[in-house]
C-alpha cells in the first residue's frame, strides 16, 4: 500500500510527464517552423513566377480565342462567297443553254427564211415578166380583148380574169411580203434577245471575276489567321511547358517538406470543422461538371459567409501564406500537422497568420472571401497526404 507521501509524490511525477508531452511536439513544431521559413521565400518566389505564366497563359488564350473567332468568321465569309460564286456559274450555265437555243432557233428560221426569200424571188422574178409583157402590150391588149370578143358579155369575162390574174399576182406578192417582213422581226427579235443575253453574261463574268478575288481575298485571310492561330497554339503549349516546370519545381519543395513533416508524428487526432459559423457543403470532393473537373476538397459556404471566421483543422505549423488574391485558391493558407498531412483554407478575404506561426486546434487562421476563382465568398477545405489530396470529410470528427 502505497503511502500518502508517496502518492504525493507519483501524482507529481505524472504530472511532470504529461507536461513533458505537451512540450515535445510543441518544440518539434517550432523547430520544425524554421525550417519552413527558410523554403517560403523559394516557394513564394515561385508562386510568383507560376502567377506570370498564368496571366501570359491567359494572355495567349485571349488571343488564340479571337483569332479562332475571326477565322470562323472568315471561313463564314469565304463559304458565302463559295455559294455566290457557284450561283452565278449556274446563271452562266443557263445563259449559255439559252444562247444556244436560241441561236438554233435563229439558223432555223434563217433557213426557213432563205426558202421562203427564194420562193419569193422566183414568183417575183416571173411577175416582174409578166409585168413587162403586160405593159408593153397593154394597149394592144385592151384593144384585143375588145375587139376578139363575140359579144359585149366576153368582154367582161375576159377582162374579169385578166383582172383576177393581177389580184392574185398582187396577192402573191403581198404575201410574200408579209412573210418576209414577220421573218425580219423575228430575226431582228431573236438577234435583239441574244445581245441581252450577250450582256447579261459580259455582267455575270465580271461578277464572278469579282468574286474569285474576294474569295482568294477571304482565303488568304484564312491562311493568314490560320497561321497566327498555329503561332498561339505553339506559344501556348511552350508556356504550358514552362509552367509545368515551375510547378514541378513548386512539387519538389513540398517533397522536402513533406520530408520534414513525415519525421513528426501526427498526434492531432480527428480534425475540427474549419469554421464555427458555416455548415454547409456546396461542392463535395471529387469528379464534378459531368467529370471534366476535379475537386480537390470541399467548399464550405452559407448566409452571411464573408469574413466569417476561418479555423485551423488541428494543431500545426503554418507553411504557407498566400496574399496574392488573383489566381486559383487567392489568398490561402496551408497548415503542416506532421505525418505528411497538410490542410488547406482557400479564397479567404484576409489572413490573421503568418509563415511559422503554430496555431492551435480551432484558432482563428483567416476570414472567409471569395478570392481568387471563386463565384461567391467560402471556404475550399483541402486535407492532402504526403502531397495527395484525400477526402476531408475522412478527417474530419463528427
Amino acid at each position: 500500500m502505497i503511502s500518502p507521501r508517496g502518492k504525493r509524490i507519483f501524482a507529481w511525477l505524472m504530472a511532470a510527464l504529461m507536461a513533458l508531452m505537451l512540450i515535445v511536439p510543441t518544440v518539434s513544431l517550432v523547430a520544425q517552423a524554421d525550417e519552413y521559413s527558410d523554403g517560403q521565400a523559394e516557394i513564394d518566389a515561385l508562386s510568383d513566377q507560376y502567377k506570370d505564366l498564368q496571366q501570359q497563359q491567359k494572355e495567349i488564350q485571349r488571343k488564340l480565342s479571337l483569332a479562332q473567332g475571326e477565322k470562323k468568321k472568315l471561313q463564314a465569309v469565304q463559304q458565302e462567297l463559295n455559294n455566290q460564286l457557284n450561283t452565278t456559274l449556274s446563271q452562266i450555265e443557263v445563259l449559255n443553254e439559252r444562247i444556244e437555243h436560241l441561236n438554233r432557233n435563229i439558223a432555223v428560221k434563217e433557213e426557213e427564211l432563205a426558202e421562203k426569200q427564194a420562193a419569193y424571188d422566183e414568183t417575183y422574178a416571173l411577175f416582174k415578166q409578166r409585168f413587162r409583157a403586160m405593159t408593153a402590150a397593154q394597149n394592144t391588149s385592151t384593144l384585143g380583148l375588145v375587139l376578139g370578143a363575140d359579144n359585149f358579155s366576153e368582154v367582161l369575162t375576159r377582162t374579169e380574169v385578166s383582172t383576177r390574174i393581177a389580184q392574185y399576182d398582187r396577192e402573191i406578192m403581198d404575201r410574200l411580203a408579209a412573210e418576209r417582213q414577220e421573218l425580219e422581226e423575228v430575226k431582228e427579235i431573236i438577234e435583239t434577245s441574244k445581245r441581252l443575253v450577250e450582256e447579261d453574261k459580259g455582267e455575270l463574268d465580271s461578277k464572278r471575276e469579282d468574286l474569285s478575288v474576294q474569295e482568294a481575298e477571304a482565303r488568304n485571310r484564312v491562311h493568314d489567321v490560320s497561321a497566327l492561330e498555329q503561332q498561339f497554339m505553339a506559344n501556348k503549349e511552350e508556356m504550358q511547358k514552362k509552367m509545368a516546370a515551375v510547378q514541378a519545381e513548386i512539387n519538389e519543395i513540398y517533397r522536402e517538406i513533406n520530408k520534414t513533416s513525415t519525421k513528426i508524428p501526427y498526434v492531432g487526432g480527428e480534425m475540427q470543422w474549419p469554421s464555427n459559423v458555416l455548415t454547409g457543403i456546396t461542392s463535395n470532393f471529387g469528379s464534378r461538371f459531368g467529370g471534366s473537373d476535379y475537386h480537390t476538397g470541399i467548399d464550405i459556404a452559407g448566409n452571411g459567409a464573408y469574413g466569417t471566421p476561418v479555423l485551423a483543422a488541428n494543431t500545426g505549423t503554418v507553411v504557407v501564406a498566400n496574399t496574392k488574391p488573383n489566381e486559383g485558391y487567392g489568398t490561402y493558407v496551408i497548415i503542416d500537422h506532421g505525418g505528411g498531412i497538410q490542410t488547406l483554407y482557400g479564397h479567404c478575404s484576409r489572413l490573421t497568420v503568418s509563415v511559422g506561426d503554430v496555431v492551435a486546434t480551432g484558432q482563428k487562421i483567416a476570414e472567409v472571401g471569395s478570392t481568387g476563382w471563386a463565384t461567391g465568398p467560402h471556404i475550399h477545405f483541402e486535407v492532402r497526404v504526403n502531397g495527395s489530396a484525400k477526402n476531408p470529410i475522412s478527417y474530419l470528427g463528427g
